[in-house]
């Protein structure tokens, strides 16, 4: 399949959603789901280094289990919201991240030896939230968009 029959594709489906059309694409979409990739792509192919950096000891399996499902997550969201990036998706992608970034501040209090990885992994949710967010108000038609 390719990348414009996947495009075209995606932006059925959100048609179908309920969305009468695809928002503009701007480049701070893509930027951020270029970088959200690149993260889920870490997530996916590097969690043992990156949290054990972050935790100071090595992780359980179960926990890289739980980073490589997050990276195949962020992988794609950042493939759904850049290649059709649809207000609805868009939005529905927000909210995803900061119930993401709640739910590791939960866990962060529960989990002790992973508080640093887990209220980083809050702080990369919820930066991704909202420059998201911010984006969504750069993009000429969107309802509440800053003028």
């Amino acid at each position: 399949m390719t990348a414009a029959s996947t495009r075209a594709l995606l932006r059925s489906a959100a048609g179908s959603l309920g969305q009468a059309g695809p928002a503009p694409f701007s480049l701070s979409v893509r930027l951020i789901s270029a970088v959200r990739a690149s993260y889920g792509l870490a997530l996916l192919c590097l969690p043992g280094p990156m949290i054990t950096a972050l935790a100071g000891a090595p992780v359980s399996g179960r926990v890289l289990a739980v980073a490589r499902v997050l990276g195949i997550r962020q992988l794609a969201q950042a493939g759904i919201c850049g290649l059709a990036p649809t207000s609805w998706l868009t939005q529905a992608g927000v909210a995803v991240d900061g119930l993401h970034a709640a739910s590791m501040l939960g866990l962060a209090g529960a989990e002790p030896g992973l508080r640093r990885a887990l209220l980083a992994e809050t702080v990369i949710a919820a930066g991704l939230a909202s420059a998201t967010t911010a984006s969504l108000h750069r993009q000429p038609g969107v309802p509440g968009r800053v003028r």
